[in-house]
C-alpha cells in the first residue's frame, strides 16, 4: 500500500503542534502563577498569624515579668515595658498605656521582617496603695462597730507619723481624702469592686483588696499563719511583715505590721499590736489593752473591749501596701480583657 503525501499539509500540521505547545505554555504560566499567588497568600496569613501570636505572647511575658509599682503618667503616652526580637528579624514590644491611677492597657506590638505590623491590647489592673488607702472612708469599715467603755479610737491624726512610720499629708491623695475635714471612727462596708462579691464571682466574697481576690491575696501572701499559730512579729520599728494570711487566728507574738488578712475572726490579744492594714471576713475584737494603728475593713462586727486602742492611721496602712512587694505586679482585669482590634502603631 503506497501513502500519498498530499501537498501542503506538512506546514498544517506544525502549525497545530505549535498551538498546541502555546496553549499548553500558558496553561503551565498560569497553573505556576497561581500556585506562586497561593504560596505567597499562605506566607503572608503565616506572617500576620505568627505577628498576632507574637504580640499577644509578648503582652503575656510582660504580665508575668512585671514587678513593682506602676511607673507611668496616667496619659496617652505609653511607657516601653519590653523590646526584644523575634523570628527572622522580627521584633516584639509592649508598652504601659496608664487610663488611670489603676486602670492600664498593656499593648503589645509585634512585626515581621518586611511584614506589617499587629497589635493586641489588654486591660490591667495595678494597685497603688494611695488609691487603695485614700478609697477608706472611715477608721474602721465593718457591719458593725463596738466600743466598750474604757476603749479608745484615734480618728483625729491620721496623717500624722507614729513611731517607725513617716507622716504621709505629703501624698496628694491620702491628703485629699483624709487632710480636708474630720474622719468618722467608723462606716459602713463599701459596695463592690471595693468590698463584697457583687457580680464579680465568688473568688471575691469574704474579702478583697480591688481586683485582688481572695485566692489570689492567699496565693500571694509573703506568710501563711498555720492554725493555732499567731501571725508574725515584726522585728523592729518600722519593719513590715508584707502580706500575712491567715484562718480564724489569736494575735498574740507581740508587735506585728503589715498587711494582715484574715479568713475567719481576728482576735488581737491584751498585751499584743498590729501596724498596717487588717482586712477580716469575720468579726475584729481588740482585747483589753491590745492595740491597733491602722485602718480596718472587716465583714462582721469589730468590737473594743475596755482598755483597748485603735489609732485611726493612713499612713500606717499606706506603709504596709508600699512594702508588700508581692502585690506590686499587674494583673488582667476579671472577664474579657483583651481588646481588639487594635489599629496599627502610628510614627
Amino acid at each position: 500500500m503506497r501513502i500519498v503525501r498530499l501537498p501542503g499539509r506538512e506546514g498544517f500540521a506544525l502549525v497545530l503542534v505549535l498551538l498546541a505547545l502555546t496553549v499548553m505554555a500558558a496553561i503551565a504560566t498560569a497553573a505556576l502563577a497561581t500556585a506562586v499567588g497561593q504560596l505567597r497568600a499562605a506566607t503572608t496569613r503565616a506572617g500576620v498569624f505568627a505577628a498576632h501570636t507574637a504580640a499577644r505572647d509578648a503582652v503575656e511575658f510582660a504580665l508575668g515579668t512585671t514587678r513593682g509599682l506602676a511607673e507611668a503618667p496616667v496619659g496617652d503616652s505609653a511607657h516601653e515595658l519590653l523590646y526584644r526580637s523575634f523570628g527572622r528579624g522580627g521584633s516584639q514590644r509592649v508598652g504601659d498605656l496608664r487610663l488611670s491611677r489603676e486602670i492600664h492597657v498593656f499593648v503589645g506590638d509585634a512585626v515581621e521582617a518586611g511584614g506589617a505590623p499587629v497589635r493586641k491590647g489588654r486591660l490591667i489592673w495595678w494597685m497603688d496603695p494611695e488609691v487603695r488607702v485614700a478609697a477608706h472612708k472611715a477608721v474602721v469599715e465593718s457591719a458593725a462597730f463596738r466600743v466598750e467603755p474604757g476603749a479608745q479610737v484615734n480618728a483625729d491624726s491620721l496623717l500624722d507619723g507614729r513611731p517607725g512610720i513617716a507622716r504621709c499629708d505629703g501624698v496628694s491623695a491620702l491628703r485629699d481624702a483624709f487632710g480636708t475635714g474630720l474622719v468618722p471612727a467608723s462606716a459602713a462596708l463599701p459596695p463592690p469592686p471595693a468590698w463584697g462579691a457583687g457580680q464579680d464571682g465568688s473568688d471575691f466574697a469574704g474579702f478583697r483588696l480591688g481586683w485582688f481576690s481572695r485566692p489570689v491575696l492567699q496565693r500571694l501572701a509573703d506568710h501563711h499563719v498555720t492554725p493555732g499559730q499567731s501571725p508574725p512579729p515584726a522585728g523592729c520599728l518600722g519593719c513590715w511583715s508584707g502580706v500575712v494570711h491567715s484562718g480564724a487566728t489569736v494575735h498574740s507574738a507581740g508587735r506585728g505590721a503589715g498587711v494582715l488578712v484574715v479568713n475567719g475572726d481576728l482576735t488581737i490579744a491584751s498585751g499584743s499590736s498590729w501596724s498596717g492594714l487588717v482586712l477580716a471576713s469575720g468579726d475584729v475584737t481588740l482585747s483589753g489593752a491590745a492595740g491597733l494603728t491602722g485602718l480596718v475593713r472587716a465583714g462582721g462586727h469589730v468590737v473594743m473591749q475596755p482598755g483597748s486602742v485603735l489609732d485611726g492611721s493612713a499612713c500606717a496602712a499606706f506603709e504596709a501596701l508600699r512594702a508588700a512587694q508581692s502585690l506590686a505586679r499587674p494583673i488582667p482585669l476579671p472577664g474579657r480583657s483583651w481588646l481588639s482590634p487594635i489599629g496599627p502603631p502610628t510614627g
